[in-house]
């Protein structure tokens, strides 16, 4: 699961809703705006519509507009986008990139809280599989960096995304944490 740095507003709640087991889950939720993704869909909407298509368009969407809307879907769902504006998210929070993203880790005012916590618990996937944390300066580098994919090999090694991102950082092996 990859991870990225997203900026919450302060405190931030999650959303959740039950699956259809009843159980509860996170809301999915892409790093943009409704009001953005939307003004984008329908400027696109509109160009196909008209019969601009783009270098691969005119392959992939013989059919025009038809086409285009089965590839790229109806109009958005506001549920999948954050509610918040670009400047009410002052606070650092850990997301999984998997599908849109949900949260992994609480919001933290500052990024060395952020690391604190990391170094103590790991994330809510590392606590529901009884991961050990990785090491504070991993953590460092992740939270300086914003992102870590899901893993990587480097020096033939495979590591954690995390730790992952020190390795390239180094450019040379780290000792690896052993899952439990």
């Amino acid at each position: 699961m990859g991870r990225e740095i997203r900026m919450v507003p302060p405190n931030w709640e999650h959303p959740t809703k039950l699956d259809r087991l009843g159980r509860t889950q996170d809301v999915q939720m892409y790093d943009r705006t409704f009001e953005d993704s939307f003004a984008e869909w329908l400027s696109d909407f509109d160009r196909v519509r008209a019969g601009d298509l783009e270098g691969y368009e005119v392959e992939c969407y013989p059919n025009g507009l038809i086409d285009w809307i089965q590839d790229e879907g109806a109009p958005l769902d506001p549920e999948f986008y954050r509610p918040w504006k670009d400047c009410e998210g002052t606070w650092y929070q850990v997301w999984q990139t998997v599908g849109e993203g949900s949260p992994v880790s609480p919001p933290f005012e500052t990024k060395a809280e952020l690391v604190d916590y990391l170094t103590e618990n790991g994330d809510f996937w590392d606590q529901s599989r009884g991961n050990r944390p990785s090491s504070r300066e991993a953590y460092e580098s992740f939270v300086e960096m914003g992102f870590a994919m899901s893993g990587l090999m480097v020096d033939g090694r495979f590591y954690n995304g995390i730790d992952g991102n020190l390795a390239m950082q180094k450019d040379q092996p780290i000792e690896h944490k052993q899952e439990q």
